[in-house]
C-alpha cells in the first residue's frame, strides 16, 4: 500500500461509515399522516428526552434503558431551543439520528486508532472498514436508540483498556456504556482482566477501575439518584422481559440462534468464529482481553429469552478486530465477506431512502374510498397511518386512536383477540390491513389462531395487494400466499410488506 493511499484511508473509511449511515436517514419520519417514528424505540426514547413542565433536568422518568442517550438528546434539544415539546417532532428525531450517525462513525475512529495505538495500524483499517460496512451497525446507525451509542462506549472503554495502562479510563467509559445500555456494562470485565494480567496486582489500580466505572454509571444514568424508586421500578421490570420470550422468539433456541443466523446477520459473514476460535488458540493480550467481554456477553444475549439482533451490536467492534487479525491468507475470504456485507448494507439503505409500504397501503385505502377498515392485531407502528396516532409508543394508545377515529372507521382489536376470525363476522370491515411484522412469526411458529383467522380471511376477501419493497440482495419467500423475507424481526421495521385485503 503506497504511502498516500494509507494516508488518506482513515479518511475514506469514516466516510464510508458517514454515508452508509446518511443515506435513508429521513425514514419514517413524523409527519401529516403519523405523528411518531415508525421505530417504537425511537418514541419512547425521544419522548422521555423532551422537557416537560415541573420535571428535573436530569430525571428522565424513563429507565428501561441507561439515560444517557436520552440526556444528551435532552441537552442537545436544549441548545437548540426545542427541548419544551409535547411529542417529538421530526426536527427532534432527525437531530437525535444525526448523533447515533456520530456515535458510529466515531466507533470505526477508535478502530483506526487502536490499531497505531497497538502498532497493527493494518488490522485497525481493516477492522474499522469491516465494522463500517456491518450490516446490522449499518442499519441500526440511522436509529435514535441506545445500541449504537452503547457500542460507541464499549469500543472506548476496550481501547483505553488495551492501550492505556492506567484503568481509570476503561472504569469511566464502562460505567457510561452501562449508562446507556445496562448490559453493556460486562466491558468492565475487560479491564479486570488487564488487572488481573498487569505485573502488580496492587488493589489500587482495581479501586480506581471501578470507582471510575460506578462515577461514569451515575453521571451517565442519575436517576439512581435523583428518582431512585421509578429506577428500581423500570430497571427491575426490564430483567424480567429478559426472561420471558416475545411471540417473535417463541420456539427458537438462543443458544443455536446467536452462532448461526444472528451474528451472520449483523456481519453477513460467519468469520467471527474463526477470529474467535484463532483468539481462544493464541491467547495473547489482546485477544484474551477482548474475549474477557466476548464470551461472557455472548453467553449472556445466549440465554435471553429474547433474540432481538440488535442485542449483538456492542459485541461487533471486537469481533471485527478479530476477523481482522487474522492472517494473510484470510484476506480473500475477508474481502469476499466484506463485499457480501457492503452489498447488504446498501439493499438495507436503499430500502430506507425509498417509499415505505404502510404510506402506499394508506393511499392506496384513502383513494379505494373504503368506509372501514380491520386488523388482525393492533393497530399499531406496523400498520398503515389511517390515523396520526397509530404510530404512538403505547399500544393501547393506538387502539384508543383508532376506535375515536371518525374520518375513516377503524376496527381496533380488542385486548385478548388477536387472530380472532370471528371479529371478520362480527366487524365486517370494507378492508383488512395485514403486516410482516404480524404474520411472518405466526406463519413459520404454524399458529392455529393465526392460520384460522387467514382461511377466514382469504375466503371473505379475495382481492389481495401488497405493498413490499424486498431487499434487492435476498429478496421474500412466498409462505401461505404471504411474502416473508429471510430477515430478523427487528431488520425488517424499514421494510416490512403490508398486505391490503378487499372484497
Amino acid at each position: 500500500m503506497s504511502a498516500s493511499l494509507r494516508r488518506y484511508l482513515p479518511a475514506l473509511i469514516l466516510f464510508l461509515a458517514l454515508v452508509l449511515r446518511a443515506w435513508g436517514l429521513a425514514w419514517g419520519l413524523p409527519d401529516s399522516t403519523h405523528s411518531f417514528s415508525y421505530h417504537p424505540d425511537e418514541s419512547m426514547v425521544l419522548g422521555a428526552a423532551l422537557v416537560h413542565e415541573g420535571q428535573g433536568l436530569l430525571d428522565t422518568h424513563f429507565y428501561n434503558y441507561g439515560s444517557l442517550v436520552t440526556l444528551t438528546d435532552r441537552f442537545a434539544f436544549l441548545a437548540t431551543g426545542i427541548a419544551h415539546a409535547t411529542i417529538p417532532s421530526a426536527n427532534h428525531l432527525l437531530m437525535a439520528r444525526l448523533i447515533t450517525v456520530l456515535y458510529g462513525v466515531g466507533t470505526c475512529a477508535l478502530l483506526v486508532l487502536l490499531g497505531k495505538r497497538l502498532e497493527k495500524p493494518g488490522v485497525g483499517l481493516l477492522a474499522a472498514t469491516l465494522y463500517a460496512i456491518a450490516p446490522l451497525a449499518v442499519q441500526h446507525g440511522h436509529f435514535a436508540t441506545v445500541d449504537v451509542p452503547a457500542t460507541f462506549w464499549v469500543t472506548a472503554s476496550l481501547f483505553c483498556t488495551l492501550t492505556n495502562p492506567r484503568l481509570v479510563w476503561c472504569g469511566l467509559f464502562a460505567g457510561l456504556a452501562a449508562a446507556t445500555k445496562y448490559n453493556a456494562g460486562l466491558v468492565l470485565l475487560a479491564g479486570l482482566m488487564a488487572w488481573w494480567l498487569s505485573e502488580r496486582r496492587t488493589l489500587r489500580p482495581l479501586a480506581l477501575l471501578l470507582s471510575a466505572a460506578l462515577l461514569g454509571f451515575l453521571v451517565g444514568c442519575p436517576g439512581v439518584l435523583v428518582n431512585f424508586p421509578v429506577f428500581w421500578q423500570q430497571f427491575t421490570a426490564e430483567l424480567k422481559h429478559s426472561r420471558n420470550p416475545d411471540e417473535y422468539f417463541v420456539g427458537q433456541l438462543a443458544v443455536l440462534y446467536w452462532p448461526t443466523l444472528g451474528l451472520l446477520f449483523a456481519l453477513a459473514s460467519p468469520l467471527w468464529l474463526v477470529g474467535l476460535g484463532r483468539a481462544l488458540a493464541v491467547r495473547e493480550r489482546t485477544e484474551v482481553i477482548l474475549l474477557a467481554f466476548v464470551l461472557p456477553y455472548l453467553l449472556l444475549i445466549c440465554v435471553s429469552a429474547n433474540q432481538y439482533t440488535r442485542y449483538a451490536l456492542p459485541l461487533l467492534p471486537a469481533l471485527c478486530w478479530l476477523i481482522a487479525s487474522l492472517p494473510r491468507k484470510f484476506l480473500s475470504i475477508i474481502a469476499i465477506g466484506g463485499a457480501l456485507s457492503l452489498a447488504f448494507s446498501i439493499a438495507l439503505c436503499s430500502v430506507m431512502a425509498g417509499s415505505d409500504p404502510r404510506d402506499e397501503a394508506a393511499v392506496f385505502l384513502k383513494q379505494k374510498g373504503v368506509a372501514s377498515v380491520g386488523f388482525a392485531r393492533g393497530p399499531w407502528y406496523w400498520s398503515p397511518p389511517l390515523h396520526p396516532v397509530l404510530t404512538a409508543p403505547i399500544p393501547t394508545a393506538a387502539r384508543s386512536a383508532a376506535d375515536s377515529s371518525e374520518t375513516l372507521r377503524l376496527f381496533a382489536v380488542p385486548e385478548g383477540r388477536d387472530w380472532d376470525p370471528g371479529l371478520l363476522e362480527a366487524t365486517q370491515p370494507d378492508a383488512i390491513a395485514l403486516s410482516e411484522i404480524e404474520y411472518t412469526t405466526a406463519v413459520r411458529t404454524k399458529n392455529p389462531r393465526a392460520i384460522a383467522y387467514l382461511a377466514a380471511l382469504t375466503s371473505r376477501y379475495p382481492n389481495k395487494t401488497v405493498f413490499a419493497h424486498p431487499l434487492p440482495v435476498l429478496g421474500a419467500r412466498d409462505d401461505s400466499g404471504l411474502p416473508c423475507q429471510p430477515l430478523p424481526i427487528d431488520m425488517i421495521y424499514p421494510n416490512q410488506a403490508v398486505i391490503v385485503f378487499t372484497k
